[in-house]
C-alpha cells in the first residue's frame, strides 16, 4: 500500500492491539466520527500489517 517507514511530526495513532506496536500517524488508512463517542480510525499495523483500531 505505502511505505510505513515515512517520518512524520504527527504524535502516533496508538498502539497495535494485536502486537502493541506503535502506530505512526502515516498509517491512517480512515477515520470518522460516531455520535457521542470519540472518532474511530482504522490504521494498518506496521509489524503485523493488519488494519486494526489503535487503542
Amino acid at each position: 500500500m505505502w511505505d510505513s517507514d515515512i517520518q512524520t511530526t504527527d504524535p502516533p495513532l496508538g498502539k497495535c492491539p494485536v502486537c502493541d506496536v506503535t502506530i505512526p500517524a502515516a498509517n491512517l488508512v480512515v477515520a470518522y466520527d460516531t455520535d457521542g463517542d470519540w472518532p474511530r480510525m482504522i490504521a494498518e499495523c506496521p509489524d503485523c500489517t493488519d488494519a486494526v483500531n489503535p487503542v
